[in-house]
Parts: C-alpha cells; sequence; structure tokens
C-alpha cells in the first residue's frame, strides 16, 4: 500500500474539474440504463394483464352482448362490499353455452315476432343484430363449475403481447413469472460477491467492463428465448450482473473525486437511476410488445463497448496496490484536462515527502536521502484484503453489521412499494412512471440535507419516514384509492431518499482495500433478505395490513440502527484496514457532523485522525488536536504534503534539526493519514512526554 493519500492529491490536480465531470456523466450511463432495464424489464416482459376463461361460443356475439354481460353469462364472481362484481380469472361455468344462446335468441325473435310480422326467422344463424333484444341470459349459482378450458383472453388496453399473455402463464402456471425473478436475484446473491472481489482485486475498470459484456451478450440472447424456461435460465445469468453493474461504475466514479462532491456523486446518480426506470414505462407503453421491448432495452447498449478505450483505472485502487507508476500517468492527464500543473513524477516525489516527514516526526531529524530512494523502485505490493477482515476487526465488524441490515430493510421496502406500484388504480405505464417520477425531488432534497445534517442522520429520517408511510397505510379504507396512492408516494418518497443516502454511506464507511468486497457481501444478504419478500406479501391471505406491518417495522428499525454508525461528512475516506479499524472507534452517539468554518469559503476535510481516536489512546489523540488548534491559524488547512507553488523553488526538502519548532513538529505528526503514522505518532508523543 503506498503511503499517498488520493484526497491530498485531488487537492493539486482538481477534486472535481472537467475530467471528474467527463468520467461521471460517461460512467453514470452504464450505471443506471443497463441496470434499470435489467432489473425492471420484466415487469412489463412478464406482466400479468386482466384475464378470463375463454367461450368459444361466445367469441362471436360481440354485437349482441357486451364484455360485462359475456362475463355475467360464464364466470363464477363474488360480491364486494360496495356491490362490485370480482369475476373469476381461472373458472368458468361447465354448460351448454350454445343451446343457452339459442334458447335466448329464440325468445327474441318470438319476441318480435308479436310486434312485427316481417319478421320470420328464429335461428341464431339468421338472426339479424338490429332485432330488439331482451335482457342477456345471466348465469346461476347452481350451474357447475371448471377450470379453464379453451385457453383465456386477455385485457389489451395496456399490452399487445406479453410472456404470459403468449404462453398462458396464469392461474396454475402463474408461478412461472414470480418463480424467474427468483432466479434472476438468486444469480446477482453470487455475481455482487464476484464482481465485488474481482473489483478489489483487479481493479474496478476490469470488473467493469466483464460486467458490461456480459451482460450485454446475454440480455440480447434472452429476446430470443423459445420457450420460458431458457427465459429463466438466462434471466438467472444475467442475474449475476445485478446490482454489480451499478455499483462498480458508481465506486469507480466516487473514487475519482474529492470528499466535498461524494454526495454530488451519489444523489445525481440515483437521479439518473430514477429518470431511468421512468424512461422504461414510456418505452414500455410505445412499444407494447415483450421482443420488441426486449431488443430496445438490450442491442442500443452495444455502443458501450466503445468505453473500453475512454475509461481509465481508478488511480485510488492503483495507489491502494502500490502501482504508482500507472496511477501517475492517470493523475497527469487528469491535471492536464484540469487545467492543472503538476510535476514530473508527482506521485514519487510526495511519497517522498511523506517519508521524509516522518522521519521528522519520530526522529527529530530528516531521514537521509540514502535510505528513501523508492523513486523508480517498486516495493512489493500489500497483502490483498480477504472478506476475513471484516470479521477480525471489531470496529469494521460492527460497522458492515449495521450497514447490511439497513440494506435489507431498504431493499425489502423499496422493492416492495415496487411492486405495489401496479396496484394503485392507474395503468402499469402510468404507476411505474410515476414511481420513478417521485424519487427524484427526494433525492434533491437528500443532496441538500446531507451536507447539513450528515449521512447518518439524513439516513435515519428517511427511513423513519418511508417506515411510518408504510404503517399508516392500515388505516386507510380500501376504497380511499388516492389517500392510499398518496401515502405509497411519500413512502416510495422516503425509502428512496434512504437508499441514495445509504450507498453514499457505506462507500465512505468503508475502506479501500475492502469496499468492493464489504458492498459485496452486504448486498449479498440483502439478497437473501429480497428473496423473503414475496413471502412478506403473501402474509396478506391472513390480514390485508400484515404486510404493510412487516415493512413499515423493518424500516423503522433500519432507522434506529443506523444512529450507531459514525459520521463521514467531510471526512477523509479510509483506505487500510487500519485506518477502517481506528474510523468511529470512539465517536458520540448525538455527535453532529463536521461543519466548515465560516469565512472560508470551503468545506474543509477533516483528517480520520481528528473526529476518530483508537481505543484507548484519546488522551494522545486529544493532545495533539489541541497542539495542532494551538499552533493553525484560523481557517487554514493542517500543512500540506507539498509545498506551495511559491514555495516550490526556495524550499528544501530537508529541514535542519535546529530549524525545528513545536509547530512543525505537531504537523508533521498529524499529517500522514496512513495507520504506520499514527502507530508513529503514539510512540513520538511517549518519548516526548
Amino acid at each position: 500500500m503506498s503511503s499517498i493519500d488520493f484526497d491530498e492529491v485531488l487537492v493539486h490536480v482538481g477534486e472535481k474539474g472537467r475530467y471528474q465531470n467527463i468520467m461521471y456523466y460517461l460512467l453514470c450511463i452504464p450505471a443506471t440504463l443497463p441496470a434499470a432495464f435489467l432489473a425492471f424489464s420484466q415487469v412489463f416482459v412478464s406482466a400479468s394483464p386482466e384475464h378470463w376463461c375463454r367461450i368459444p361460443e361466445l367469441e362471436n356475439l360481440t354485437d349482441l352482448m357486451s364484455l360485462e354481460d359475456r362475463k355475467a353469462l360464464s364466470l363464477p364472481y363474488s360480491v364486494k362490499s360496495d356491490g362490485r362484481r370480482v369475476y373469476s380469472k381461472c373458472q368458468m361455468y361447465d354448460v351448454n353455452y350454445t343451446e343457452i344462446i339459442d334458447s335466448w335468441l329464440q325468445r327474441a325473435s318470438l319476441h318480435n315476432a308479436t310486434d312485427d310480422d316481417t319478421f320470420t326467422s328464429t335461428t341464431s344463424s339468421s338472426f339479424h343484430p338490429t332485432t330488439r333484444l331482451p335482457s342477456p341470459p345471466v348465469s346461476s349459482p347452481d350451474w357447475p363449475v371448471s377450470e379453464c378450458r379453451y385457453g383465456w383472453n386477455y385485457d389489451t388496453r395496456d399490452y399487445d403481447s406479453t410472456l404470459v399473455t403468449e404462453l398462458d402463464l396464469v392461474c396454475d402456471n402463474s408461478w412461472w413469472p414470480s418463480t424467474s425473478t427468483t432466479f434472476f436475484y438468486v444469480g446477482s446473491l453470487f455475481g455482487n460477491v464476484v464482481f465485488g472481489w474481482i473489483a478489489d482485486k483487479w481493479g474496478r475498470r476490469t470488473a467493469f467492463f466483464a460486467i458490461l459484456f456480459l451482460e450485454v451478450i446475454f440480455s440480447i440472447a434472452t429476446s430470443f428465448s423459445p420457450n420460458y424456461v431458457i427465459y429463466t435460465a438466462l434471466r438467472t445469468v444475467n442475474g449475476l450482473f445485478f446490482p454489480a453493474i451499478y455499483q462498480i461504475p458508481f465506486i469507480l466514479a466516487l473514487e475519482l473525486m474529492g470528499p466535498r462532491y461524494r454526495t454530488f456523486a451519489g444523489m445525481v446518480i440515483c437521479m439518473f437511476f430514477a429518470s431511468a426506470m421512468s424512461l422504461l414505462a414510456l418505452l414500455g407503453y410505445l412499444l407494447r410488445h415483450w421482443y420488441t421491448l426486449s431488443l430496445a432495452t438490450s442491442v442500443p447498449f452495444i455502443l458501450l463497448f466503445s468505453y473500453y478505450w475512454i475509461i481509465p483505472e481508478s488511480p485510488r485502487w492503483l495507489l491502494s496496490k502500490n502501482r504508482i507508476d500507472e496511477a501517475e500517468v492517470i493523475v497527469q492527464h487528469m491535471a492536464k484536462v484540469n487545467g492543472r500543473t503538476v510535476p514530473t513524477n508527482f506521485l514519487r516525489k510526495m511519497e517522498v515527502e511523506i517519508l521524509k516527514r516522518q522521519g521528522i516526526s519520530c526522529n527529530g531529524k530528516n531521514t537521509n536521502d540514502s535510505n528513501i530512494e523508492v523513486e523508480g523502485e517498486e516495493r512489493a505490493p500489500p497483502m490483498s484484503a480477504t472478506p476475513m477482515d471484516l470479521i477480525t476487526n471489531p470496529n469494521i465488524r460492527k460497522k458492515f453489521f449495521i450497514l447490511a441490515f439497513d440494506w435489507v430493510a431498504n431493499a425489502v421496502v423499496y422493492n416492495g412499494l415496487s411492486y405495489n406500484t401496479t396496484n394503485l388504480g392507474v395503468s402499469d405505464y402510468l404507476a411505474f412512471f410515476i414511481g420513478g417520477i417521485v424519487e427524484i425531488p427526494s433525492y434533491v432534497l437528500t443532496w441538500y440535507a446531507m451536507d447539513r445534517l450528515g449521512r447518518r442522520w439524513v439516513l435515519c429520517l428517511t427511513m423513519l419516514l418511508g417506515g411510518l408511510a408504510c404503517v399508516s397505510c392500515m388505516f386507510v379504507p380500501e376504497d380511499a384509492v388516492w389517500v392510499t396512492v398518496c401515502l405509497a408516494m411519500i413512502g416510495k418518497f422516503g425509502i428512496a431518499a434512504s437508499f441514495a443516502v445509504f450507498y453514499v454511506f457505506v462507500g465512505e464507511l468503508l475502506p479501500t482495500v475492502l469496499r468492493s468486497q464489504a458492498m459485496g457481501i452486504a448486498s449479498f444478504i440483502a439478497g437473501i433478505g429480497l428473496l423473503t419478500f414475496p413471502y412478506i406479501v403473501h402474509l396478506a391471505v391472513y390480514s390485508r395490513v400484515l404486510p404493510l406491518i412487516v415493512m413499515g417495522s423493518l424500516s423503522v428499525a433500519g432507522a434506529l440502527t443506523s444512529v450507531f454508525l459514525p459520521e463521514t461528512l467531510n471526512i477523509h475516506l479510509p483506505q487500510t484496514i487500519e485506518e477502517g479499524e481506528l474510523f468511529g472507534a470512539d465517536f458520540k452517539l448525538w455527535s453532529c457532523p463536521t461543519i466548515p468554518r465560516r469565512g472560508t469559503g470551503r468545506t474543509e476535510t477533516v483528517p480520520l485522525r481528528f473526529v476518530n481516536g483508537k481505543p484507548g489512546s484519546r488522551s494522545s489523540t486529544s493532545k495533539v488536536a489541541t497542539q495542532e488548534a494551538a499552533t493553525t491559524p484560523e481557517g487554514e488547512k493542517p500543512a500540506a504534503v507539498l509545498p506551495s507553488k511559491e514555495e516550490e523553488g526556495a524550499k528544501n526538502l530537508s529541514t535542519s534539526k535546529e530549524e525545528l519548532t513545536d509547530e512543525t513538529f505537531v504537523e508533521t505528526v498529524v499529517e500522514p493519514k496512513m495507520s504506520s503514522a499514527v502507530v508513529e505518532v503514539n510512540v513520538c508523543l511517549q518519548k516526548s512526554q
């Protein structure tokens, strides 16, 4: 692991310049459009519109009998409390409909013959449609009932064709679409772990292009499924790439920006995702056929293969693997595009300076230059982080378990409300479109609040709002459709906002060397929780409000546990396992986030050491912080790793022992952020006492 903190590099090359903007918006496209289409296209492709048993004898009577009359004759029904009839979707009356219709038309002919002597025909074959008819025949509850014998008729108001209507996947076969969705999420369980491990071991860029290439190929193949078994198998394979196709580009974009813009990165990409969901509803409405929609949501993404020549590896990840020369190339290009000037071998010189400052801190004198000849020399890469690091480090373990539980709560409630949009009393397309649009204002409000209230309090409040909205639906009468719609939208507003905060929060809490693996494992756990969602919904057979109570309680529980996480607002990202263990080890439950100092005109990023101390070393940490506060002028940051431009030409890399003051000593001790520097500070303070 290199001793260079990439956040300090960004101070010199630009924390969010033209380069980061270009890369960020380019990465938003594959992180949102393919991801949203992959996850939710099945809502329309395998949609199950209103259906009822097909009666061949009644199909030619559309001019004589309305649809309601034909249903009243052929289908069993139940009567709701408000008087509405609900017809059976899977049963029909097993009677001779030809005889019933002929008898009805005979009565009509006899009735009209009395009034009009010119009427002579009494057979249905010569019956004239302009003849006045008596009331159409209706069914009798005493008639025998059977399952649908001749297939089904489907409501075509919303869909011309879906896989369900083509293959008659209703009634006894209605389990197929839900099973396909379940297998999709089973695939996502394993894909998250596999691609998270690839991203941490071989790089974000490698994982991203592997996901992108395979996802596009298998999505196109799914469009040509000859039957639903093949479709389900291909959807299971596609599940391997979700939500990794969202997470990996997001991590790559997040690691290119400075701490002040991490909120921006998280909020805007969520707005892109919500817009992609609404776009999917619009495409479904325009195309109306499952095959056309499947091709439209997969083939265009072949163009994203051109990203291979555009998107670089994460320089933050390269530094974590001690691949300094590769990171140097990216940093130099980043500085050039941002209009900044940095010297040649910038990262090597920065590393030398950091090592010299560490030498000054411990020894009170400069380290011999001959002992720090790292320029042009590659040190052996450090040992890779493993998932066991999540268990063996107590503080990281506590944060990980809380994050995993909150992820389960967000996933279950968010997906529950998303699936429920088709039950709001409007068309599937309109409901899904509204469900996507309502998320955008939640992200705008969250964006504003996160930089003022901090991550954990916003996460807590939004999850609480979503949970209370779910629970409050139990008090709404069944016929108050718009009240239910409003509460559902408030719930979607809250849970969407909490999910947006959560993705930023989890990326900031976990160290760089473990971030992708930990997010993958936490997402795996959330996926397992998501598999239980159909069973939670099934509780409605016992009580209509029971699923809402379970979802609301889960969201409220997630809100309460989130307050036990440390705040990350304006804090440097932890990079090593040691930094991740130190981060938040002694935070106070009711502490406030770090806020910018008045009059500075900028948000000040605070090193880990100022807000999180190592257990058992509070006094040492407090002493350093107090000394730093006394020696650093108001509104200024601690000493930078590299000298300013005005000092570059005059300042010598070495400082004599006689020139050292208490102020120099404290600044040098506090500045380095690596784990080895923390140990060094404690040792030096003990020596000085």
